[in-house]
């Protein structure tokens, strides 16, 4: 619930001249940035690890034989059939945990039957943070790493909420401006950030 929460209170605000200048707001846009910088850091993990789907499919094989096992040590610790399930769907994914916060907040825009709202709300955020960093607005290296990732974070949600997507010429938020300005910057694992976007975007290639 914690990603739709978020943006509920941010979208309740989306008109007011102060979004994402207040204290509150400002923290809020750090939270949903920093939940996002977890999923870059978890899925850059996994694509390190290539093996991991393969291991996991061995481990499921294995499962009848632990069930049965005579050590009640392991076949208390099995995890349960539909468990590994959902496991082995969430692993089949590139980047599983930035789907599941991509998921989370459409489905969040799908709910509120205001899509255009929620747009709105990334787009001021998005804005805000692109206008600190050009104009070099930020209280120093971290303030602007954060608006960075803010700014990242805000073009997948884009991307994936809206019908056309960010790189369409209706989107209010300039992909490509956005792309040669945070170049320069690293997020997960020093990857640049332009890179983190595209790799995460639907239709921004």
């Amino acid at each position: 619930r914690i990603i739709p929460d978020i943006l509920d209170e941010l979208c309740s605000q989306v008109n007011d001249y102060d979004l994402g200048k207040t204290d509150r707001n400002r923290g809020l846009a750090r939270l949903l940035a920093d939940l996002m910088q977890s999923a870059f850091t978890f899925d850059s993990l996994k694509l390190s690890i290539p093996a991991i789907q393969n291991d996991f499919s061995y481990y499921r094989r294995t499962l009848p034989r632990m069930i049965k096992s005579q050590d009640g040590a392991i076949a208390s610790n099995v995890i349960p059939h539909d468990v590994s399930n959902q496991m082995s769907l969430f692993y089949a994914y590139h980047n599983p945990m930035v789907k599941t916060v991509v998921d989370s907040a459409s489905q969040f825009a799908k709910d509120s039957r205001n899509e255009q709202l929620v747009l709105d709300c990334i787009s001021a955020l998005a804005a805000g943070s692109f206008n600190t960093v050009k104009q070099g607005k930020a209280d120093g290296p971290e303030s602007e790493r954060l608006c960075v990732l803010v700014l990242a974070t805000c073009c997948i949600l884009y991307d994936w909420i809206s019908p056309l997507g960010i790189s369409s010429a209706q989107s209010s938020i300039d992909a490509k401006a956005v792309l040669e300005m945070v170049s320069e910057h690293t997020l997960a694992d020093d990857i640049p950030a332009d890179k983190v976007v595209l790799a995460n975007c639907k239709t921004l290639r």
